[in-house]
């Protein structure tokens, strides 16, 4: 078993936890965590978390396709009803971050976060340009000089002509 391995229960590792914290054996000594949500120092050196693969452009699917199941499940430091965080081995990450089935699935969901986003932009203009069609007689009638202000803010931020 490795040195950041334990036999303990969770309950136990929290339980050790709280007795080092309250030993001034907090963050920063002993059992820091890392800022990707990692385990103890020595596994946040050795071990990736989800958070980490994410910042390194994994998804979930990814995650799930490539590497299957953690390495290292480890109590959460800011809950212990909290899901475990789980851990995946630095050198196994980087295995399959240097595989063909990684460059592959990893362009597959670079096209589909591209094409989601240009979708996401399509719809926003279309419904702009509904909103800017449709009538607003009460509006308009009420208050004629902010209904241009408005209609000329919205051609400005789109990008098009002012309307005449």
């Amino acid at each position: 078993m490795a040195a950041h391995e334990t036999d303990e229960s969770p309950q136990e590792q929290g339980q050790d936890q709280r007795q080092g914290q309250r030993q001034g054996q907090g963050q920063g000594q002993g059992q820091g965590w890392d800022a990707a949500g990692g385990g103890d120092s020595h596994a946040a050196r050795t071990h990736l978390s989800v958070a980490g693969l994410r910042a390194r452009g994994w998804t979930a699917g990814m995650v799930r396709q490539l590497l299957g199941e953690p390495d290292l499940l480890r109590v959460s430091p800011h809950s212990q009803a909290a899901p475990r965080i789980r851990l995946y081995r630095v050198e196994r990450v980087e295995t399959a971050e240097r595989s063909e089935e990684f460059r592959a699935v990893s362009a597959a969901a670079a096209r589909r976060s591209a094409a989601a986003r240009d979708a996401a932009r399509r719809r926003r203009r279309e419904v702009l340009a509904r909103i800017a069609a449709e009538p607003a007689a009460e509006y308009t009638e009420a208050y004629p000089v902010l209904a241009q202000e408005g209609e000329r803010q919205l051609f400005e931020r789109e990008g098009g002509p002012p309307p005449e």
